[in-house]
């Protein structure tokens, strides 16, 4: 069985409204998926194991002949962007949302976008550390008295 978790050292994902949103970290990239994409995604993530969402993409009403070649496909290209990473263990059933599935033509899709990369790497997001939380640097902030007043100063 294989199993896959997202690769939280340098993702982000966030599921909204059957959209789902994946940021890496390190490049300020992020990737979108339609409808179809984000419940196969979604099922992988929960640590549904690849044979089981394969097995339950096949039972579908209108599945086409080659939904495994579909599949395996949308999956490479989840691990070659390193959105997912193979670990994890489980054998849970998958739960495919069938209306997604045909509104997209049985077509999981991931697209990346680099339309925000320099927004996402400003944020201090970035900074945050698990053991200390956000902590800026504080000589950057230059608190000497000449500062002080000039900050003061347009307070005004």
């Amino acid at each position: 069985m294989t199993n896959y978790v997202l690769n939280e050292e340098k993702m982000f994902a966030d599921i909204t409204d059957g959209v789902a949103i994946v940021i890496n970290s390190e490049t300020g990239i992020y990737y979108g998926m339609n409808g179809f994409g984000t419940t196969v995604f979604e099922n992988i993530i929960n640590g549904v194991s690849t044979e089981n969402i394969l097995s339950a993409l096949k039972s579908l009403s209108g599945a086409p002949a080659d939904i495994e070649e579909i599949f395996n496909t949308f999956v490479k290209a989840l691990a070659d962007n390193e959105l997912i990473i193979t670990g994890g263990t489980g054998d849970s059933a998958a739960n495919i949302n069938a209306e997604a599935a045909a509104e997209d033509k049985f077509t999981p899709d991931v697209r990346e976008y680099s339309d925000a990369q320099e927004l996402l790497l400003a944020d201090p997001i970035h900074e945050v550390k698990e053991e200390t939380g956000w902590a800026p640097d504080k000589a950057a902030l230059n608190p000497d008295a000449e500062d002080v007043s000039r900050r003061e100063s347009k307070m005004v």
